[in-house]
Formats: structure tokens, C-alpha cells, sequence
């Protein structure tokens, strides 16, 4: 009964029915054994944080709960997000433990990306925010981690495009479709399409920002690009 109402949850998250979605977490939460409880506290603390009506203090305490069950690697991966959703309330208290968080990956360099981006868009706007986008460019890049590399790079465009600089804005986007593309080769036939649906806005916003720029034909170029990753 747990499985069949975390399958349904999970159908309705996908489509960001997150207020259906919750509902079925919750439920499902009571009976859940310790593996299922994990899984379900994250997801109840996301809905909660991401649906149109958040309600930030309910997200941070499903978040302390499920700390509470965490540790080492795994406890500093959830602090993150912890940071992420406590930045609404305290911005400061959030990037302090964000900044800990950054001594305590001197021995797992692993995690560095996701804190730099995060802690960029606590600081969205500022110099410093473009300082910790670099970093967290730079560190992905060093350990392989395409997620957060192309975040990075689309935040650092994000930022250009609001300064008025779109050429530079595209410079980013260009080298994130790079990364991709470059990942996209090396993969099987099998999981090209499932990755190629993860990055396909990146296409998107690269298409758009050269319409913004009136270059129809970069445009054209770039949508083609996308459609012909397989």
C-alpha cells in the first residue's frame, strides 16, 4: 500500500501537482518503514518549499526530521537543501551554514559544486554571487559533475542577461551545449533520450536568446542542434 501511494505521489510530483502530491506523502509516511521514511521526508519538505502556496516553516521541519536520520556524506548533501529552504526565512543563518558546510568539504571535494551554486543564488545579483558561480563552474568541472557545471553556467548567463550583456550571456549557454553535446557522444543509445530531455531547455533558452538578439538564423541553428542530439 506504501509502494502503490509513493508511485502515485511521485505521477502527480512529475507533473508539479504538488498539493495532490502531498497529500499522498503524508499519508504515506505513517506506515512507511525506515528507507520509505527518508525518501518521503524529502519529498513532503520539496512540496511543501516549491508548491504556489509554500509554507517555508512546514518545509523546514520535515527537513529537520529527515537530518536527524542522516549522516556523514549523505547528512552534509541535505544540509544543502536545508540551507536552500532556511534562506527564505534567514538568509544569514543559511549562507553560515553553507560557508561550514564548504570547511567541512575540504575531504569531500565532491560536494563543493552544489554548495557554490547554492550559495550563488542566496547572493543572486551581487558580485559575490557571480565569485561562488565561478567556483562552482570551476570545481564541477574538476570532478566531472555536468549537473551543476551547466547550472552554473546558466546562472552566470541568468545574470548576464539581466546586465544587458547577451553575447557574453550566449558565451555560457554556448559552453554549456558544448558539455553536453561532448556527454551526449559517450553515452549508449539507451540513455541518450532520457538525458537529452533533462537538458533540452538548456537548447531552448540558447534559441530564445539568440530571437532576443534578432539572429534567426543562430537561432534556427541552435533549435536544430538540439533536436539532433540522439
Amino acid at each position: 500500500m506504501v509502494n502503490e501511494m509513493i508511485t502515485r505521489a511521485d505521477k502527480l510530483y512529475d507533473k508539479e501537482m504538488l498539493d495532490q502530491a502531498l497529500e499522498l506523502y503524508l499519508e504515506a509516511l505513517k506506515n512507511a518503514d525506515e528507507i520509505d521514511k527518508q525518501y518521503l521526508l524529502r519529498k513532503i519538505a520539496e512540496c511543501y518549499f516549491y508548491k504556489e502556496n509554500a509554507d517555508i516553516d512546514k518545509a523546514i521541519e520535515y527537513e529537520n526530521e529527515l537530518m536527524k536520520l542522516k549522516d556523514g556524506e549523505s547528512l552534509q548533501k541535505e544540509k544543502i537543501f536545508y540551507a536552500t529552504i532556511l534562506a527564505e526565512k534567514d538568509k544569514d543563518q543559511a549562507k553560515k551554514i553553507l560557508l561550514d558546510l564548504l570547511n567541512e568539504a575540504k575531504s569531500n571535494k565532491e560536494i563543493l559544486p552544489e554548495i557554490y551554486n547554492t550559495l550563488g543564488l542566496i547572493e543572486w545579483g551581487t558580485e559575490e554571487s557571480e565569485k561562488y558561480f565561478q567556483s562552482a563552474m570551476e570545481e564541477a568541472k574538476k570532478t566531472k559533475d555536468l549537473e551543476n557545471y551547466i547550472l552554473a553556467l546558466q546562472n552566470l548567463a541568468y545574470m548576464e542577461i539581466e546586465k544587458g550583456n547577451r553575447m557574453k550571456a550566449f558565451d555560457y549557454l554556448k559552453n554549456a551545449m558544448d558539455a553536453v553535446d561532448d556527454v551526449m557522444k559517450s553515452l549508449p543509445k539507451t540513455k541518450r533520450k532520457e538525458f537529452k530531455e533533462s537538458y533540452a531547455d538548456l537548447y531552448d533558452q540558447a534559441a530564445n536568446l539568440a530571437l532576443d538578439m534578432e539572429d534567426f538564423d543562430l537561432a534556427m541553428e541552435i533549435a536544430q542542434r538540439g533536436k539532433n542530439l540522439n
